[in-house]
């Protein structure tokens, strides 16, 4: 079916609704490539305007990655006492040299590399329009705005983080050291947030996209014959059956087309989430990495200056700060792939009622084919085949980073 300029223009403009501010501020701050057609409809690469914009946020982001090096390498060799403790243990500064390294890895591979993922870009939003396309007709439930306001705050507060540090160490410290400690501690941080934004953003919304196809699966069990003597399943709007394309469904349809186009539409859908995952994944791990030193080393400071007796509210303060801002990186990587989880949760809910009332051998056939594909698509949540993208990634963060605290303080108590 052709797509008409109007409709793919309506299309684009709600998915601007959906991930626009945070795409749009990444583009700013070249973390995401510019122009994209979602965004830049007019705009062609091979205009001279767009290659001398290109050219400048190529020029920016080398600029910010070099000005991220030199002030790491600045503030371990001339303002240390800035960055830690004199008399911290070693591996507290161990610590602080394998952040720095992985910050600055996150930080030029996302910003120099930001135009060499344009095609990944594009082809996101490519196969999303056309997810879109199938469901258009059915609007947003309570759930999906909601979690769309969710990103939006969630933007908000890792902004406010981000000017919060320079003010507060501007206010405490009135020296020149403020400059490269603002650049070595606020830019990593910004590049990290917004990427992880993003991820969270379009994870967001292709749950939408599964949560509409539930509904769609959810009106197609209610319709079965003997779907009376099941509980039925809870609807928004008219309980109406619509088929791929948004058409009332009439009862000579055949249930088993139906069934094939939602099984590959869910596919798809989730497929597209796995893809995500991976080409976030090396990022991701970098990240997962970093924010995990980083929260230690918040914590053992923290210890310390308990220890020594120079705990200040301003030390709680930004102590706190840093060490909520960084884990909850973990949040924003693991739950977005939790409601992904819940969504094909319900849909095997639904399929096993529907199997156990259907009495059609081919209908039992397509149904143990979907839930078959259902069940195999566990290992989209993984970063690279090595990290699983679930919740379990918390819990298991709050283990690792409890057991490591145990040891290391054990090593300070000592005097190593």
């Amino acid at each position: 079916m052709a797509w008409n300029d109007t409709e793919i223009d309506r299309l684009r403009h709600q998915l601007r609704q959906n991930i626009s501010p945070t795409m749009r501020l990444s583009q700013c701050l070249s973390l995401a490539p510019y122009p994209l057609s979602a965004f830049q409809r007019n705009c062609s690469t091979r205009s001279v305007r767009i290659r001398v914009i290109i050219c400048f946020r190529y020029a920016f982001a080398t600029c910010i990655t070099v000005a991220v090096v030199a002030s790491q390498f600045t503030m371990f060799y001339y303002f240390p006492h800035i960055m830690y403790q004199p008399k911290v243990p070693i591996f507290i500064v161990i610590l602080y040299y394998i952040v720095s390294i992985l910050q600055t890895l996150t930080t030029g591979n996302m910003m120099i590399g930001c135009e060499q993922r344009r095609a990944e870009y594009e082809g996101y939003f490519e196969e999303v329009l056309h997810l879109m396309k199938e469901t258009a007709h059915q609007p947003d439930c309570k759930t999906t705005i909601w979690y769309r306001n969710v990103t939006k705050v969630l933007l908000a507060l890792y902004c406010i983080a981000s000017l919060t540090v320079p003010i507060v160490m501007t206010t405490i410290l009135w020296d020149i050291a403020t400059i490269p400690y603002v650049m070595a501690q606020t830019v990593p941080f910004v590049v990290s947030s917004l990427i992880l934004n993003q991820y969270f953003c379009v994870f967001v919304h292709l749950t939408s996209i599964l949560r509409k196809m539930n509904e769609r699966l959810a009106r197609f069990l209610n319709m079965l014959p003997g779907s009376a003597t099941e509980p039925p399943v809870q609807l928004r709007g008219k309980p109406l059956i619509y088929n791929v394309l948004g058409e009332s469904l009439k009862l000579e349809s055949s249930r088993l087309d139906q069934l094939e186009q939602l099984r590959l539409l869910h596919v798809r859908t989730v497929q597209t989430a796995g893809s995500l995952s991976e080409k976030f994944g090396i990022v991701i791990i970098l990240i997962v990495i970093a924010a995990f030193a980083s929260v230690n080393i918040e914590l053992l400071e923290f210890y310390q200056s308990i220890k020594l007796g120079t705990l200040t509210p301003t030390t709680i303060f930004m102590k706190f700060l840093y060490a909520a801002s960084k884990f909850s990186f973990y949040i924003l990587i693991a739950y977005p792939n939790r409601l992904i989880q819940q969504e094909n949760q319900k849909a095997l809910f639904m399929l096993y009622r529907i199997k156990r009332i259907s009495c059609s051998v081919e209908l039992n056939e397509a149904i143990e084919h979907f839930i078959s594909q259902i069940s195999n698509l566990h290992d989209v949540h993984q970063a690279c085949g090595m990290l699983n993208l679930d919740m379990k990634l918390i819990s298991n963060a709050v283990a690792a980073i409890t057991s490591i605290m145990v040891v290391l303080i054990q090593f300070s108590d000592t005097g190593l």
